[in-house]
């Protein structure tokens, strides 16, 4: 396959799977935690899988135990805090809310590996921000922010951060086994400190529940080595990044569409087109 189709399944399937993601969690007795936990464990495992049957699955020699502490401790906080914001925000805002996540890691790439911002970078950061601002707010109210949109933001900076851990560790990682321990490590280490939430996995003997879940991280996936396999064979990974910052744009749309996210329609269209474009001059 060429680089654009394999970017285009990605950006597909990234963009079902978050709306999958909420129409698992929107169920009153869902467990954000403990759906946490399931996703990333089936989701490292099935990378594994794939890794051991046609990848190099070897690790480094050395291993920087604080950088897998650090990179352990954000996925489990980016994961924890994603899945409850889409408990009770829409998919629509959640996305563009949640899009900050690359701004968060080209600051944390200039705090710690010295790619300080550009004038055009923070033009950008100008531009997502302001889209937040347009899909939280409320015509005639004060700007003010939902605990739930906090999530997402908090969720985006976990995740923006653990992006910058992750280009340190790939420097001597294989990636297949690095992305698999990703996965893998937060959800045990979610279920060792959370104990009380292992009972709510009980919902995953549904076989509807299960089955859904499990394509879920199918979609995350194949979306995620569809992207990794661009990056291989693109001659310029810019042109990579940028196809998958349309996510945004589309989600948003699917979003619309499928579940019914009608409410201030044209602030959330509004929102997703200024992100995008900031998201283009960030990255």
């Amino acid at each position: 396959m060429t680089w654009q189709v394999l970017i285009f399944i990605s950006v597909i399937l990234f963009s079902v799977g978050t709306l999958f993601q909420r129409v698992l969690m929107e169920r009153k007795a869902s467990d954000p935690i403990a759906y946490s936990i399931v996703f990333q464990l089936l989701t490292g495992l099935i990378i594994g899988f794939y890794g051991f049957l046609f990848e190099n699955m070897s690790f480094p020699e050395v291993i920087p135990l604080v950088n897998i502490l650090l990179m352990t401790l954000l996925w489990t906080f980016a994961n924890i805090f994603s899945f409850t914001a889409l408990k009770h925000i829409d998919v629509s805002r959640f996305t563009v809310v949640f899009s900050s996540r690359l701004f968060f890691t080209v600051v944390a790439s200039s705090l710690f590996l010295s790619e300080f911002l550009t004038a055009q970078q923070w033009l950008g950061a100008v531009l997502i921000f302001a889209s937040i601002y347009v899909v939280t707010q409320k015509s005639g109210e004060k700007f003010a922010l939902t605990k739930y949109d906090t999530f997402s933001i908090l969720a985006a900076m976990a995740f923006g951060f653990a992006n910058t851990n992750d280009r340190f560790m790939l420097k001597t990682f294989n990636l297949y086994p690095y992305v698999s321990i990703a996965f893998i490590f937060p959800a045990v280490f979610t279920a060792l400190v959370k104990p009380k939430h292992l009972k709510s996995l009980r919902v995953f003997a549904d076989k509807t529940i299960f089955k859904n879940m499990v394509f879920l991280c199918l979609f995350y996936t194949v979306s995620s080595l569809t992207f990794f396999r661009a990056l291989q064979i693109a001659p310029n990974s810019s042109q990579v990044v940028a196809v998958n910052l349309t996510s945004v744009i589309l989600t948003v749309l699917l979003a619309i569409v499928f579940l019914k996210e009608r409410e201030n329609l044209r602030r959330k269209i509004l929102g997703a087109v200024l992100s995008f474009i900031g998201l283009l001059l960030v990255g």
